[in-house]
């Protein structure tokens, strides 16, 4: 017998025992050795062969075999089930102890080995571990590789690779195997270790797969395809990865698989990982990715754009443009040279001269197929503009056909090349005159008698003369006439010439985008002349005038819309022959708006009759366009036919509103002007700032600027602009209206009105969009506002509106109707005529009650109904409803199914209070408990009705069914779609979204309200009940809170059914274009539908299993059975989780998790057995081992491999309510547990539960935290939760906190015990204010507690700063000392952001700091603050290393820091006897300045790698809650920001560049700089002024240089911006200061320069400089002199030069004053690095201050200074002198100084610029003028006009 036959015979029996695996060996092999052949041929028996029991008569071969053998136990034997390994592996050790288990493993390979299940794998891997010892060695490299079986192979592959990970796990052994995800691959990038870990990341596997799949036969490569399409559900990224690593040549398979792969990859935009798979593919194969994009090209070349974008980021254009897909690369580098990225002729040349070289001519019939291809896509492409785009260039093709010329080698290539180039000049009639061959092009193109293409000798020739057109050749009079001569001629030749023009010239329509601007000028007038001279026949006229208007409607400044107004210019004459064209012109707006000189000349023209019969069918042509582009109010009532008769428009839904009329005012029998823009401007200016204040005096504006004329269009713009959009304004547009008292406009206005309403209702957007019926809604509020408010009638004959409403409900269109009809009648209220009673009125209100109790109408619209009768005070219940329905014809009753006639019996039902309307009859389904008290009291059930009844109202208006049914319409439409791809029924489409949606939105508002429900009825029935008389004594809370639970689902039932009404017209709305597209493809086409971009679109379509995929027609019954599935789904209410509920009812609804009885389904009852045995396997190890902790056990010791075992079994339930349960088992084990070994065992897996189930976690959690049962407060499964991070501390707190309030019993010695548990062991498990509310309840009722006292007190000694008290400052250097205060400010840092964190707690830190004499001492607080700040710019630093940080956790620490700086000045305490606030300036001092220290010690240390930004938040943070505190602070916060500025002084740019830009942002800061301007008195003016002087002295130096850095760049960005806050908020500070501030501005800044001098004072208006005659000497400013701020005396007073100044200002002596004057004005010790040897700041000042004295003078002596300048004078001879001995460099920085001073209008401005005039008048040197020029054309500012007007009158200027 054979030994794989007789080892299936025996079965499992074969290892019951080591003797009966012995015998059995003895028996095969006897005495012998036993050989690796024969265990290998035993292993693979015992893999294919399954166990089982041996049922009824014992087999044969095992009674003989082992039975009666004296060794073998027959009862092992009998009752063997499974193959026991160890068994077996013991035996043959026994036989042959030196066998190779490696060699075992190899001589699998033969036909007889076959693995069927997962039983077979497991004998493998277990005889394997069981020899070896260690299943992390498992030799898997064996089964890799070529087999001769390769079914044998592939069988163990298979299983394996879809195992359970604790059976055999590919990850363990990618040790030994080559990773497709290698480090070189990733080169740094991350990815997550679940896709590193699984199989397909083994390449020898895929490799060993691919191979197989080719040498195994078809059976194999299916297996293999379908391990392949799990691979590519799984991880598509790592398959095709992988494949493209796999070495040449590929199976046919692999090369299917990977083509598949890399196509989704590239075709589906969507996908997040694409960038990354091609960047590697592009690595490893970069032959495929060119084929894959090759591919989806032909498949859609739409896509040529995203592929190119892919290429540009690979950077690999040139090396694919190398390729040899060739209509591929040919259009991808169309589009390349069309981006500007190569040149396209150089690129053609050289592929050429490579095809020539190879002599194949590839590329050229290739390149000649292409150009063929697309100029005859472009010769069919229709004329519409928008395709235009689609077209090739004709660049391109004068390209290619450059190219191609001289590469013609066969005479089939010239042939085809001559038919080509024919064809392209028919198409591309501009390569004519734009190609630089095009003499030879025109030859090449002339007809010939061979090919079928040829163009015949009359389109030639015109395309000749057309031609010469473009090119200038023959004028466009003389083409005229010669096509007048040919139309006219009896010559057929001339006759066809003229067809073949007329055919040229209109096909040249669709190529006017490509014009340049002189073609199209030239093509746009033979257009119209063409149309003005020519064209007298009605086929040549109608194709001309279609193409004109079709131009014309396209967008504004168009090539397209200029064609149009030029050819519509040439012949305007000829239209008022098509009166119906000029109307169809009048419709296009954009032409109305911006042409109105040609509108007025059509308008009158539109009226006209038709003049002839060609012009009639003209225009009936050019009549079909309309029906595209025309609005429906713009739409005439008749439209011609072909055969000139009319046929009448559709008849519109609504009849009962007309137009006739008295609808009409006088102002539309006038003629419609249009006002000009000035005009517009004006009215509009008017409207957008009329408010009731200022209403009279916008009133007499607008009658000003409105004329009668402009009526009609200022009565369409406040309709359509104004009343339909902005409802909140109706009344003070009519309060506008009536000051305007203009009878006609009112007449317009509700001529507009009606019409408006009219295209609204008959619109068919109006039903779908909400949008629209706002509109009508908002139309009909303003028809009411000017009607019935104002006791004015809406006529019948007009607007009927009970025949509307009867039509609205005949056509479904009562969602339109009845709100309009309401917002109008909600005016009555304010009517004193149509108020109830009113007839009228009431006729109406019975129909709409008839309406909204028989005609079923939705929520929304009897909720309108509702809000008017509240708005006209009736009650619609007491409205007597009409008898107009019910007695329509049957036809209406059929179409209405409308209930019994009797009204009562509906009102019977419903039940509903008096001035309600129940939303949905209820009443009858709604359950009360069996009480006395509802017997007692029939009204109970009438309350409880109606507070069901009032919550679901409450509820429904809330956003809950609105979310509902947006999330239910977003899915649906998504997967609809998806689904829906190849179905051409839209009516099935639309069943399958329409259940699919009510099913889902119905859900969705069921989980979503129920919680609000239940709330809502519970507060509803107290009141209701507590409003009535009936107290708690007769229904308890107990008795509500059943009511509330047993009519909860009849609730959510009400909210199920309002989302999914809703969510019908939401889909329909959302798939109305998937619809439209059916509909239009089923009418056009009679081919297969295929929705191409969503097709595209989806991931895998042609890869999902077969009974997924998608089918041609559409979806199969069983496909769609899926969706008919959602109308028979029932569906359960969710039970609320424990947290969810109060704790009184927590008392009647725990379930206690010790004692849990559930009754669990079947699978969960098996899973429980098999997670029983293992713990109970797992309290067995517990007990056996010595170890007290987890910790101390070696990593392969038996409980961990155990706790592994069962976490791999727990991720194999992927069940919520199996994890649930097994948590639920983990934690009733233990409390049972009583060692701390097993404790943390359990905790161990329930942190996998947790892990694996966010609903296990709550549920456990909330049983934890809320259960009523005291035996859950056990304090050490707490702790270790604690220390396991398992247990949320915050909700801890909270709820232990409540449950000492509450007085709970046990609860404060189980809080006392756990917090010294947790917080005063030697390494506590959490922070220190982890129980903060516990300890803070404690405190509060701790009274003669020992216990508690004595926590509070350990708590207090542990935690507090009490240790700092006794340390002085010999203890500075100590590391404890250090580290004490290190430990305050980490308890500060987490006092300020814990969540329950109060101005109290932080009140009371400062306090204990103060009274431990922290801030007492010199040395201690300075170093404690020093501390402070190096431990929040070391935590910042930290943090900003770690990653997966919230960006507002490096921050804390600095945040907390200065909030405890401001509460430390807040609260600081004054010593006695000082004064002021002098104790808290100085704390704020030395703060200040250690931050400094600190902050330059930082700077001097890191250099390069110093960051600024802590330190810029901790200033920043610092300025906010100073502001925050600064009514606190009172006086002393703008000293602080005085003291906050002198520091930033000490930081300034020039000391520490690595500060800069934090410093700018600083001096910027929103509560520094406008705090500091704004100071009383400008008394921080000063400060600013100088850290601006600072900013301005850094950057000088740069902005010296001819280049900036980008860095420089930046800040000089950021210092304009700064000015011009200043310029607009504080221009008197730079007035004041401009000397200060131009002083240290270079003078190549004009724009710095001239923003500083362009301020002047808010409360100046400058006058216009370009008022004629305007006399600036008689500004009355001029005689006032500017506030000035800056010390512009010191620079004389340092040079020693003021006190010689004054002496010759005042005495004009000594005259040797002013020859040494120059040499004083030079640089005392100039050095080499000076810019200048003149003291600019000497002269500076000496200018400004010589002139101050001038003019001092002359208002001294009473005369004007404004003439003194002219007279000799002290000021005067200074100045000349100057200009006589400075050198050019001195003349300009003299000059400078002066025009410094030209600002806007004073004393100084007049004086100087007098001066500046002078010195241009007087002088006759040309080099002076060109100075004086300069000078003011380099700083001129607001001032400087007027100056330039003066020096403009100078001769020579």
């Amino acid at each position: 017998m054979q030994v794989a036959t007789l080892v299936r015979e025996l079965g499992p029996a074969f290892t019951a025992s080591t003797a009966a695996v012995r015998v059995t060996l003895d028996a095969i092999v006897g005495s012998n050795a036993v050989s690796e052949a024969l265990v290998s041929r035993l292993v693979g028996a015992m893999a294919r062969t399954g166990g089982g029991a041996l049922d009824g008569q014992v087999a044969q071969t095992v009674t003989t075999l082992l039975k009666d053998k004296p060794m073998v136990d027959w009862t092992l034997v009998a009752a063997a089930r499974v193959w026991d390994c160890d068994v077996f592996v013991t035996a043959v050790l026994e036989k042959n102890p030196a066998i190779d288990w490696l060699s075992v493993l190899r001589m699998l390979d033969h036909k007889d080995f076959l693995i069927v299940d997962t039983v077979g794998l497991s004998v493998i891997i277990n005889v394997f571990k069981a020899a070896i010892k260690d299943i992390f060695k498992f030799p898997i490299a064996v089964f890799f590789g070529q087999w001769q079986n390769p079914k044998s192979q592939l069988s163990f592959l298979k299983h394996a690779i879809f195992s359970a990970p604790e059976l055999f796990s590919f990850s363990i052994q990618l040790g030994t195997s080559r990773r497709v995800l290698s480090e070189a691959l990733l080169m740094g990038k991350q990815v997550p270790q679940a896709v590193m870990n699984l199989p397909w990341n083994n390449l020898d596997l895929l490799e060993t797969l691919a191979t197989i799949s080719e040498s195994g036969g078809l059976d194999v490569m299916e297996d293999v395809r379908g391990i392949f399409d799990v691979a590519s559900q799984q991880a598509p990224e790592i398959l095709l990865i992988g494949l493209a690593q796999i070495p040449s040549p590929w199976t046919t398979l692999h090369k299917e698989v990977a083509s598949s792969l890399v196509v989704i990859f590239l075709a589906n935009s969507s996908n997040q990982s694409a960038g990354f798979v091609t960047s590697i593919l592009w690595q490893v194969s970069p032959n495929l990715l060119v084929a894959g994009f090759a591919h989806v090209y032909t498949k859609d070349p739409s896509q040529l754009s995203r592929i190119f974008d892919i290429i540009q980021e690979l950077k690999a254009l040139s090396q694919i443009l190398d390729s040899k897909h060739l209509f591929f690369v040919l259009d991808l580098a169309v589009l390349a040279f069309r981006q500007g990225f190569i040149s396209l002729d150089k690129w053609l040349s050289d592929r050429l001269q490579i095809d020539r070289s190879s002599g194949q001519n590839l590329f050229v019939k290739a390149s000649l197929e292409y150009i063929g291809e697309k100029v005859a896509a472009a010769a069919n492409l229709g004329s519409s503009a928008g395709m235009s785009a689609n077209l090739l260039p004709v660049e391109v093709v004068a390209l290619f056909l450059k190219g191609l010329k001289s590469s013609l080698t066969t005479p089939e290539l010239t042939a085809f090349f001559k038919e080509l180039v024919t064809v392209s000049v028919k198409v591309y009639p501009q390569l004519l005159t734009i190609s630089d061959d095009a003499s030879g092009i025109q030859q090449i193109a002339e007809p010939s008698n061979a090919g079928g293409l040829a163009a015949t000798e009359a389109e030639s020739q015109a395309l000749n003369y057309y031609g010469k057109v473009l090119k200038g050749e023959i004028a466009i009079s003389q083409i005229i006439e010669l096509l007048r001569r040919f139309r006219d001629s009896t010559n057929p030749r001339e006759q066809e010439l003229f067809a073949a023009f007329s055919k040229v010239h209109l096909d040249e329509y669709k190529f006017f985008p490509q014009y340049n601007d002189r073609q199209l000028q030239i093509t746009s007038t033979l257009f119209g002349s063409l149309i003005q001279d020519v064209y007298v026949d009605a086929k040549n006229l109608a194709n001309s005038l279609r193409c004109v208007l079709e131009a014309l409607r396209q967008p504004l400044g168009s090539r397209y819309y200029r064609f149009g107004i030029l050819s519509l210019a040439q012949c305007q004459s000829r239209l008022g022959e098509w009166p119906h064209y000029c109307s169809l012109l009048l419709q296009i707006p954009h032409l109305v708006q911006g042409n109105p000189e040609i509108v007025n000349f059509i308008t009158p023209l539109a009226t006209a009759q038709d003049v002839g019969a060609s012009a009639s069918a003209a225009a009936s042509d050019v009549g079909g366009l309309n029906s595209a582009a025309t609005t429906t109010a713009a739409v005439p009532a008749t439209e011609s036919n072909g055969s000139g008769e009319t046929k009448q428009e559709d008849k519109p839904v609504f009849t009962a509103l007309r137009l006739d009329a008295s609808t009409e005012g006088e102002g539309n029998q006038e003629q419609f002007e249009e006002p000009t823009e000035a005009t517009k401007d004006k009215i509009l200016f008017n409207i957008n700032n009329v408010t009731f204040d200022n209403l009279d005096s916008k009133a007499d504006e607008m009658k000003e600027v409105l004329k009668d004329v402009h009526f009609r269009w200022f009565s369409q713009y406040l309709v359509v602009k104004r009343a339909s959009s902005e409802s909140n304004f109706h009344e003070l547009y009519l309060a506008l209206l009536d000051r305007l008292q203009y009878p006609t406009l009112m007449r317009n206005i509700l001529h507009e009105t009606f019409s408006n309403i009219k295209v609204l209702l008959n619109s068919d957007k109006t039903v779908t969009s909400s949008t629209e019926r706002s509109l009508l809604k908002n139309l009909g509020t303003w028809l009411g506002a000017l009607t019935l408010a104002k006791n004015r009638p809406i006529k019948h004959k007009n607007l009927a509106f009970k025949e509307l409403l009867l039509e609205g409900f005949e056509s479904d269109r009562l969602i339109v109707v009845i709100p309009f009809v309401c917002k109008v009648l909600e005016q009555c209220n304010a009517s004193k005529v149509f108020k109830p009673p009113n007839p009228w009125l009431m006729a109406i209100m019975k129909l709409l009650s008839e309406l909204y109790h028989f005609a079923e109408l939705k929520l929304n619209l009897k909720f309108e109904v509702e809000v008017l009768c509240k708005k006209i005070q009736l009650d619609i219940n007491t409205i007597e409803p009409s008898i107009i329905l019910r007695n329509r014809p049957s036809k209406m009753a059929a179409q209405k199914k409308i209930p019994g006639a009797d009204p009562g019996t509906l009102a019977a039902a419903n039940l509903t209070q008096p001035g309600e309307d129940s939303l949905y009859p209820i009443s009858v389904y709604i359950q009360l408990p069996n009480l006395p008290i509802f017997n007692l009291q029939p009204s109970m059930k009438r309350i409880v009705h109606i507070a069901i009844d009032r919550a679901i109202r409450e509820v429904i208006v809330s956003p809950v069914v609105e979310r509902s049914v947006a999330i239910a319409g977003i899915a649906t439409r998504e997967l609809i779609i998806k689904d829906f791809a190849l179905e051409p029924n839209e009516d099935k489409m639309r069943k399958a979204a329409h259940l699919m949606a009510q099913n889902l939105a119905g859900s969705l508002a069921i989980v979503s309200s129920r919680d609000p429900l239940r709330v809502g009825m519970i507060t509803q029935l107290q009141n209701l009940l507590r409003q009535n008389g009936i107290t708690e004594q007769s229904v308890s809370e107990q008795v509500v809170f059943t009511i509330v639970a047993d009519n909860l689902d009849l609730a959510c039932s009400v909210m199920e059914r309002a989302a999914a009404e809703k969510s019908i017209a939401e889909i329909d709305e959302e798939l109305g274009p998937a619809y439209l597209n059916r509909r239009k493809h089923r009418e056009r086409s009679s081919q297969l539908y295929y929705d191409v971009s969503v097709y595209a679109a989806s991931r895998y379509p042609s890869s999902l299993p077969e009974p997924l995929r998608l089918k041609p027609n559409g979806l199969t019954a069983s496909q769609f059975r899926v969706y008919e599935d959602f109308s028979r789904m029932t569906r359960v209410a969710p039970e609320a989780t424990v947290a969810d509920v109060p704790d009184r009812e927590l008392k009647s609804r725990d379930n206690s998790l010790l004692q849990m009885e559930d009754v669990v389904p079947q699978i969960v009852t098996q899973a429980m057995e098999k997670m029983e045995v293992a713990i109970s396997e797992l309290e067995k190890i517990i007990e056996d081992c010595t170890s007290n902790s987890i910790s101390q056990l070696p990593a392969q010791h038996e409980i961990k491999a155990s706790l592994r075992v069962m976490s791999q079994f727990m991720i194999s339930f992927n069940r919520e309510d199996l994890l649930l349960v097994t948590g639920q088992r983990i934690v009733s084990q233990m409390y049972k547990a009583e060692s701390l070994l097993a404790r943390e065992c359990y905790v161990v897996l329930l942190e996998r539960v947790f892990e694996f189930s966010k609903k296990a976690a709550k549920e456990i959690l909330s049983w934890f935290l809320y259960s009523s049962d005291e035996r859950r407060l056990s304090v050490p499964i707490f702790t270790i939760l604690i220390r396991a991070n398992l247990m949320p501390l915050v909700e801890l707190d909270a709820q232990l906190a409540r449950l000492i309030d509450f007085g709970k019993s046990g609860i404060v010695e189980f809080v006392v015990t756990l917090i010294r548990a947790v917080l005063l062991e030697d390494a506590p498990y959490a922070p220190s204010d982890a129980f903060y509310h516990s300890t803070t309840m404690l405190t509060e009722i701790a009274g003669d507690d020992e216990s508690v006292v004595a926590l509070l007190a350990d708590v207090k000694s542990r935690f507090s700063i009490s240790s700092l008290k006794g340390k002085d400052g010999r203890d500075l250097e100590s590391e404890d000392l250090r580290e004490s205060l290190g430990i305050i400010f980490s308890e500060w840092v987490k006092i300020y952001h814990h969540p329950a964190s109060s101005e109290k707690t932080h009140k009371d830190f400062v306090v204990q700091l103060q009274d431990l004499g922290v801030l007492q001492e010199e040395d201690v607080s300075s170093m404690f603050f020093r501390v402070c700040t190096e431990l929040s710019v070391d935590l910042y630093i930290q943090a900003k290393l770690s990653p997966n940080l919230s960006p507002y956790t490096p921050f804390q620490a600095v945040d907390a820091f200065s909030r405890l700086i401001v509460l430390l000045v807040r609260y600081c305490v004054e010593p006695v006897g000082a004064n002021g606030n002098s104790a808290k300036l100085d704390l704020t001092t030395k703060i200040l300045y250690i931050i400094v220290l600190v902050l330059v010690h930082s700077h001097e240390q890191r250099r390069s790698q110093f960051n600024q930004r802590p330190f810029f938040r901790l200033f920043s943070s610092l300025l906010n809650d100073l502001s925050l505190f600064e009514d606190q602070l009172q006086s002393v916060y703008y000293q602080i920001l005085y003291k906050i500025s002198n520091t930033l002084h000490t930081l300034q740019p020039s000391f520490l560049p690595g500060f800069t830009l934090s410093w700018l942002q600083l001096i910027s800061h929103k509560c520094f700089m406008p705090k500091l301007l704004s100071a009383e008195s400008q008394k921080g003016w000063p400060f600013f002024q100088r850290l601006l002087v600072d900013l301005f002295k850094f950057l000088g130096p740069f902005l010296r240089q001819s280049e900036m850095a980008d860095a420089i760049r930046l800040l000089y960005k950021a210092t304009l911006r700064i000015l011009l806050v200043l310029l607009h908020d504080f221009p008197e500070f730079l007035c004041d200061y401009h000397f200060s501030f131009v002083e240290v501005i270079p003078h190549s800044c004009i724009q710095l320069r001239n923003l500083i001098l362009s301020a002047f004072p808010r409360n100046m208006r400058l006058p216009d400089p370009f008022t004629p005659n305007l006399k600036v000497d008689l500004l009355p400013e001029i005689n006032q002199a500017p506030h000035l701020m800056s010390d512009y005396t010191s620079a004389l007073v340092s040079i020693g030069l003021k006190t010689e100044l004054d002496v010759y200002l005042k005495s004009r002596n000594p005259p040797s004053f002013l020859a040494g004057l120059r040499n004083r004005l030079l640089v005392a010790s100039p050095q080499p690095d000076d810019l200048s040897k003149y003291n600019q700041s000497a002269i500076n000042s000496l200018v400004l201050y010589v002139g101050v004295q001038a003019i001092a003078q002359a208002q001294a002596k009473g005369t004007q200074p404004l003439a003194t300048p002219l007279t000799p004078s002290a000021p005067m001879d200074i100045f000349q002198q100057l200009m006589a001995d400075l050198d050019s460099e001195g003349r300009y920085l003299l000059l400078s100084g002066i025009a410094n001073q030209l600002r806007y209008p004073n004393s100084h401005t007049h004086y100087f610029s007098c001066v500046l005039l002078h010195f241009f008048g007087e002088t006759t040197e040309e080099i002076m003028k060109e100075l004086v020029t300069r000078s003011f054309l380099s700083f001129y500012a607001v001032a400087s006009v007027h100056f330039l007007n003066r020096m403009s009158t100078l001769p020579g200027f």
